[in-house]
């Protein structure tokens, strides 16, 4: 979109004539604060403020529509949009005043709001919902009454290793909270209110019409926000009160409000221990603007360009307490104004110098707009109230406005000097005593909506599954990383897809993602290849298997009862039984599929029901494919017919005695092959088929049957406690090189897996490491359809990560079997794939938007004051946004993957002779005390001195 907007205004307000008359503490304003309201009144449940000058306001709560960060143009174009049609929908006599409160405060997790909109981590916060300055809307909470700070489990699980681990996962949620306490940040507040303009130089009186008016233009638009998906709350009586005495205080953070005296200067406000000063943004006589404007600005990020907010600075203003950005549009009477505009662009075409001539030209341009493009003129107030401690130097962060402001072609006005003109006017509700002569200017709406703020940050979704990441300015917010379980549906189905170039932290994001998913009731199954998680199941009090040859991870999937023996089962087998038979590089044929389906239900048939005899419409389907074959051969070789065809009786009664002998005692891989490897020759003599190869089948699978190498791995009862462990990590690093046996042992883990998700009813997650090239193979792509497509109908859900480009570029049963059925994706740091990212771009269905985000990851200047952290693109169905990895320091130490930092550990633990909680949290307690930021120069110390270093602390 290439939408321009005019700033015309200098031009206009040359041909008026106006001057600035400014006020200090002696002007006609001394009694600025006498009966600024005549009262707040309860209408209709909206606190409706009655000024002495005979204007009626309502205020609202709002949220701003724009996403920070959200890479999309057009979402700042649909702002303008909005408020276009909002100030449309007032009409003439309407003035809407907008206030952004940008409030420094320090993160406290048992509070309530970190940033705009609902942040609830505590009963506490739920609790103080009320409060107009705590929440964006009360009736938008993200979270029910009874959240908190720290998520309660809500596992089913009946593991009694996990009922121990309680107590350490509440060390690592505790701590994980305690991290940030104290951070600083800027919550952002956003406040409309709308006046109805009173008749001035008469008598009030009211008036039945207007007041109707009035109330029905505030409806609409709460109407039109609320259809525009904007959170938006009227303040009732006792709100509406409240903001003003805030207001008046200047005061947006103390639980209670309270009032001092007021020292006005030319250059500022003093209320006890704070002090202001307010900032026009226009001076009217210089009309310092950029002559083109557009409602964002574009910033150069990594060598991407990034829309923000024109006004994105005035969240990081430096020394502030509080910072007020008011913005003011009046919407007066189009024809008065368009005939005096005439009357002006006619004044200065009489004077032809260059200056009217300019004047003239500019005065053309709005009357075109107006009338071509139905553009509305309004007058516009922009003011900035800077407060700060009263030992603050006013000037830094004054400074730092006027510089950021400058970049963008803006000088803030130096003329403003009536100090409590400025503040009094700045009252919701008072904003028609802004003088006309020198605070307000004309323009046409889409410029003024420009210099609107209109940006949020980032909140926690309403959902009763939380994983809590950071957003980007470093305060956690809960997300539902499923999309599926919010009160906002994101996705059909859960599974994931995880893609991180080797050191982007991607085994730090998993350990954080599971460890949270596990702590909210989540059976976890992992199948690692790299130790990454060993930390993280041993402080859970989790089962860890590692692959050895002396004790191989081993099952029996053959033993099943007849109520598991349905489809689902037969087609897992048959794909273990293909994996043997054809290895894990070939493709099975049509014939070679259904001789193994039809072995495998022999099998079963044999052992449940036995084998008597063939059956008549069996029997004379055997004589008629014989007699064709014999038919064949005679017409080949020649021969006797006759002799030929009187044979076939007897070879099927010997088919049949044959079938007869075949008995099933028990179920095993070992029976399945003594069965298999004579039932594949029947099959293919009762059908006349010659291409199969029996021997080469029997020798291909012989392996794992009696006697072999893997004879274990098909023959052994699975450990039937791992049906009831809700943390599981299977490691098999081992055997990752071995094509024989790695995609057995990948797929016996899988059918844990869904045996598990068929007789659990809680959450369940399969994340599956580097193990799942295994089944990137032809012969496996639909199995990994099937247990995609199946895991979404049990509550489940399956990830795959991966560190490689080229896996997802290269393999087609990556692209069709795993990531589309994925409807989330997860990616850290791209930047080393920049040259080749067209083809993830394409594979992944990426759009311009995401691609902004995703070469945003670790490039922002938001590192201040935060410890190391990475980030992570994550987009759950269409929406996306990218988040923080960053966690405390005893997580990081049950995640590490570090040698030296796992053996500092170790070593704490072994001298401590403890837990491993225990010793985590000695070991943090100790760093900390050695004021040493790094984590491996202190395991580098303890190492050395190999002792506990504070005995006793």
């Amino acid at each position: 979109m290439t939408l321009t907007i005019i700033l015309l205004c200098a031009a206009i307000l040359v041909g008026m004539g106006i001057s600035v008359k400014a006020f200090g503490t002696g002007g006609r304003r001394m009694n600025a604060f006498d009966d600024i309201y005549f009262s707040i009144e309860e209408v209709d449940s909206m606190g409706v403020l009655y000024t002495k000058s005979s204007e009626y306001s309502v205020i609202m709560r709002m949220e701003n529509p724009v996403q920070k960060h959200c890479a999309d143009t057009d979402s700042y174009y649909d702002f303008n949009r909005l408020f276009s049609e909002l100030l449309t929908a007032l009409g003439e006599g309407y003035a809407i005043h907008k206030q952004d409160i940008f409030v420094s405060r320090n993160f406290d997790p048992e509070l309530q709001s970190p940033s705009s909109g609902q942040r609830t981590l505590s009963a506490s916060s739920s609790a103080s919902s009320s409060s107009p300055l705590s929440s964006t809307s009360s009736s938008s909470s993200s979270s029910s009454s009874s959240s908190s700070a720290y998520p309660s489990d809500t596992s089913s699980s009946s593991s009694s290793s996990s009922s121990d681990a309680q107590p350490m996962e509440d060390l690592l949620n505790r701590s994980y909270f305690d991290y940030f306490k104290g951070r600083r940040y800027t919550q952002t507040q956003t406040y409309l209110t709308i006046t109805q303009e009173a008749r001035r130089g008469s008598v009030f009186s009211y008036d039945a019409r207007s007041w109707n008016d009035f109330l029905q233009k505030v409806r609409k638009v709460y109407d039109k926000l609320a259809e525009a998906g904007v959170r938006i709350h009227i303040l009732n009586k006792s709100e509406a009160r409240e903001y003003a005495d805030r207001f008046m205080a200047m005061d947006f953070t103390s639980e209670h409000v309270s009032m001092d005296n007021l020292k006005v200067t030319s250059q500022g406000i003093q209320s006890g221990q704070r002090q202001c000063r307010i900032l026009s943004l226009v001076d009217v006589d210089a009309m310092s603007l950029p002559s083109l404007i557009r409602p964002f600005k574009s910033v150069e990020i990594s060598g991407a360009s990034m829309p923000v907010d024109l006004m994105s600075h005035l969240d990081k203003v430096p020394s502030v307490q509080t910072l007020v950005y008011n913005q003011v549009l009046y919407i007066p009477n189009q024809k008065k104004e368009l005939s005096a505009l005439e009357k002006k662009k006619n004044r200065h075409a009489s004077m032809p110098n260059p200056t009217n001539l300019a004047a003239v030209e500019d005065i053309k341009n709005v009357q075109s707009m107006v009338a071509r493009q139905n553009k509305l003129l309004v007058y516009g107030h922009y003011n900035l109230m800077v407060v700060a401690d009263e030992d603050s130097d006013l000037q830094r962060p004054v400074n730092y406005l006027e510089n950021a402001f400058s970049l963008g072609g803006i000088h803030l006005s130096k003329r403003s000097f009536n100090q409590l003109e400025l503040m009094v006017n700045s009252f919701p509700g008072n904003c028609y005593n802004f003088s006309e002569e020198y605070d307000r200017f004309l323009t046409l709406s889409d410029s003024a909506i420009c210099l609107m703020y209109k940006e949020r940050s980032l909140c926690s979704e309403d959902t009763p599954l939380k994983i809590y990441y950071t957003d980007r300015q470093g305060l956690p917010v809960a997300i539902d990383i499923t999309g599926k379980e919010g009160v906002e549906k994101l996705t059909d189905n859960s599974n994931f897809f995880c893609l991180g170039p080797s050191g982007s932290g991607k085994s730090f994001h998993m350990n954080s993602v599971v460890r949270q998913l596990h702590q909210q009731g989540t059976d976890v199954v992992m199948v690692d290849t790299g130790n990454s998680y060993q930390g993280l199941c041993e402080f859970l009090g989790g089962k860890y298997i590692s692959y050895t040859e002396e004790n191989p991870i081993t099952m029996n999937p053959f033993k099943i009862t007849r109520q598991e023996l349905e489809i689902e089962k037969v087609n897992f087998l048959k794909n273990l039984v293909l994996q043997l038979w054809k290895g894990s590089e070939s493709i099975a044929s049509d014939l070679e599929i259904h001789i193994a389906e039809q072995m495998i239900q022999e099998y079963y048939q044999a052992y449940f029901d036995g084998f008597e005899c063939y059956s008549p419409d069996q029997r004379q389907s055997i004589r008629k494919k014989l007699t064709n074959a014999v038919k064949r051969r005679y017409a080949n070789i020649g021969g006797d017919l006759d002799t030929m065809l009187a044979a076939i009786p007897s070879r099927i009664d010997e088919l049949e005695q044959r079938r007869r002998r075949l008995k099933v005692s028990e179920l095993s891989f070992n029976s399945f092959y003594e069965y298999s490897t004579e039932a594949l020759e029947l099959i293919c003599l009762e059908n006349n088929i010659t291409e199969i190869d029996y021997d080469r089948y029997a020798f291909m699978i012989k392996p794992f049957y009696r006697g072999g190498r893997y004879e274990k791995t098909l023959n052994e009862q699975v450990d039937t406690t791992l049906f009831d462990e809700s943390f599981i990590v299977f490691e098999i690093d081992a055997i990752k090189d071995s094509k024989e046996l790695f995609p057995i042992v990948t797929l016996i883990i899988m059918d844990v897996f869904l045996q598990k998700m068929r007789r659990k009813k809680n959450r369940k997650v399969l994340v599956i490491e580097e193990a799942w090239k295994a089944l990137a193979t032809p012969l496996m792509a639909e199995y990994i359809k099937y247990l995609y497509k199946t895991a979404r109908k049990f509550w489940a859900s399956v990830g795959v990560v991966t560190q490689e480009i080229q896996d997802i570029i290269s393999s087609d049963i990556v692209k069709e079997a795993i990531i589309n059925n994925s409807d989330v994706v997860m990616l850290l740091d791209q930047s080393k794939f920049r040259e080749r990212f067209d083809n993830i771009k394409a594979i992944l269905g990426l759009t311009d938007i995401d691609c902004r985000k995703i070469f945003t990851i670790n490039r922002l200047d938001n590192k201040e004051g935060r410890p190391f952290f990475r980030e992570v693109f994550i987009r759950r169905g269409s929406h996306s946004g990218v988040y923080g990895v960053e966690e405390s320091r005893h997580c990081y130490m049950t995640y590490t993957t570090e040698r030296a930092e796992k053996e500092a550990l170790q070593l704490y633990r072994r001298l401590l002779n403890c837990t491993i909680a225990e010793a985590v949290d000695t070991y943090v307690r100790h760093w900390n005390i050695s004021g040493i930021d790094k984590s491996l120069a202190f395991a580098s110390r303890v190492l050395k001195e190999n002792r506990i270093l504070y005995p006793g602390r």
